[in-house]
């Protein structure tokens, strides 16, 4: 059974997204405030004519505490305290859960039915991207596209026919032939180009695969290899490959597989000169994992693996893994808007978030993100050649920003960016070092150091920080309780960025709102990525206290 709570939020989801009301009698939340504390110590407020959800505290130790919501009558907004939302069947469960179900094979027989048990267990964003279905169909035009690695299409070439277009399409990958790893590299749907092949003077077969052509020119080792093909015989701006476009209203969903994206992945819309020539809306990435070549420098072939661009709108990048891309894990590029980033984990990856790419772009003033509960990691191993050069977290021009309760290990400066007026709200977000990584004589001088130097980049718009800290701690993570220090920069006048979502996505915030500290990192590092449990969004999720309770997990 579904707790009350999670039930109330979905409810409220659905009552934002069709303007359903509960059924005359049911009980009903108010949902007001957003109950965010203000500080380490903070109190949440309620909203008023409504019993909002109780903000959260923190200790002297960065422990931190949950904040619930409290079903109850007010004319602040419409909810269900425990009545009408009807539970994923467990027919629904066992085909999203058992690898040994495939997606056409349960008593879920239309592609409608699929679709929907889909989207409900994946459940809904919060936050400026809350409008987004992708490739759920409430009108019941909802289609299913599983990709196989039989039939006369490769697999980069069922992906391509699957994304195009406009109509409703969830994506997802066959059970059995992704149970183990299977690379997918979009650059490949060029390997027939005669102008690429003769770039690489390859054979088709020694395109598709990298490893080979590799081998046959005597570099040898995975490292080497993918620098060699990726990093330079690929970085040439005249070679044709591109990201593919996602059209409006998809889906691409890799639970229950094992499948990767190497080296690049998709946009999302498309843009010239700065200006939008394709804007697609209602997207959604999901338990995908993305695997680059290494960083270079301004790639010629701009390998982002997940581009938001040409003001394409109500977009969900959710639970996906990014470890060592070539170029960023998300940008957001001409004006695309209302996107949120949720329960990412990146790893290693230098420049993160983009949020527009030119001065000079007023299109870029409607940008509008929401990033919370992303694991953002630099590995021991990398904080020599990454921990001073991870950024973009994000760098922003003209555009908003709300990123919360998100988690950033072994950063050591300029995280992110604030410029030509844009405005960035940082609330409840923890950072922490590992303290083996400490550079100056004394604990207090490094913490100093540190802590004017991450968010000092801010001069430049509008920026607030607020519950946010620093820690040292160790290789998992584990804080040094007295080694809490505030960061504090600002500039220029933030608003509460939250008054910009639904009644639904606030009360839904705050009912799992953790203070920074010891508790949000644990949550984060055990929910965050492919792999992690499942965050509140779905119904299927245990209770944040039994994420916690179930104990912790590394956060590298």
């Amino acid at each position: 059974m579904l707790s009350s709570s999670i039930r109330a939020s979905l409810y409220c989801f659905i009552f934002a997204l069709t303007g359903c009301a509960p059924e005359p009698g049911s009980e009903a939340t108010g949902g007001g405030g957003t109950g965010a504390s203000t500080g380490a110590d903070g109190d949440g407020t309620p909203g008023a004519g409504g019993s909002g959800a109780s903000g959260v505290g923190g200790t002297e130790d960065g422990s931190g505490a949950m904040g619930t919501g409290a079903a109850g009558m007010g004319a602040g907004g419409m909810g269900a305290g425990g009545s009408v939302l009807p539970e994923p069947t467990g027919d629904c469960v066992s085909l999203v859960t058992d690898p040994n179900i495939n997606w056409r094979e349960s008593t879920l027989q239309t592609d409608q039915e699929i679709v929907e048990c889909l989207a409900t267990t994946l459940g809904r964003p919060v936050g400026y991207g809350e409008k987004a279905l992708g490739g759920y169909d409430p009108d019941g035009k909802s289609k299913l596209t599983v990709i196989t690695k039989s039939g006369p299409l490769s697999v980069e070439e069922q992906l391509l026919e699957a994304i195009s277009g406009d109509d409703h399409n969830w994506i997802v990958f066959d059970k059995v032939d992704f149970a183990d790893d299977h690379e997918i590299a979009l650059y490949r749907l060029h390997c027939k180009d005669p102008a690429v092949l003769s770039h690489l003077d390859a054979t088709e077969a020694e395109c598709v695969d990298h490893r080979s052509w590799c081998s046959n020119r005597g570099y040898g080792g995975e490292v080497e290899c993918l620098e060699q093909f990726f990093n330079r015989a690929l970085n040439e701006k005249s070679l044709p490959i591109r990201n593919p476009v996602i059209g409006s209203n998809k889906t691409i969903d890799g639970r229950m597989s094992e499948a990767y994206f190497r080296f690049s992945g998709f946009a999302i819309g498309a843009d010239s000169s700065g200006q939008p020539t394709r804007t697609s809306q209602s997207v959604i990435l999901t338990h995908l994992r993305f695997a680059g070549a290494g960083h270079t420098e301004d790639h010629e072939l701009d390998p982002d693996m997940i581009r938001s661009t040409g003001a394409s709108h109500d977009i969900w990048i959710h639970k996906n893994e990014f470890d060592l891309t070539g170029d960023s894990a998300f940008d957001v590029k001409v004006g695309a808007y209302d996107i949120t980033m949720s329960f990412n984990k990146v790893i290693d990856v230098k420049r993160a978030a983009l949020h527009g790419s030119s001065d000079g772009r007023v299109i870029n003033e409607q940008i509008t993100t929401t990033m919370h509960h992303n694991a953002f990691v630099t590995r021991d191993a990398s904080y020599g050649a990454l921990g001073n050069t991870g950024r973009r977290v994000p760098l922003i021009r003209r555009g908003t920003s709300h990123a919360f309760d998100n988690v950033f290990v072994n950063y050591r400066k300029d995280v992110l960016s604030v410029r030509v007026g844009a405005t960035v709200l940082h609330e409840h977000n923890v950072f922490v070092v590992n303290q083996a990584h400490q550079e100056k004589g004394s604990v207090e001088a490094s913490l100093a150091e540190l802590s004017s130097n991450l968010l000092r980049d801010v001069d430049g718009g509008n920026f607030r920080a607020e519950g946010t800290f620093l820690w040292f701690g160790d290789e998992t993570c584990s804080l040094h309780a007295a080694t809490q220090t505030p960061l504090t920069n600002g500039s220029g006048s933030v608003g509460d960025l939250a008054d910009g979502y639904s009644e639904a996505s606030r009360a839904a915030i705050a009912a799992h709102a953790l203070a920074a500290g010891q508790a949000l990192v644990d949550y984060v590092s055990a929910t965050a990525g492919k792999y992690g449990a499942l965050p509140f969004n779905s119904p299927l999720a245990d209770s944040v206290e039994d994420v916690l309770a179930a104990g912790r997990v590394p956060c590298q």
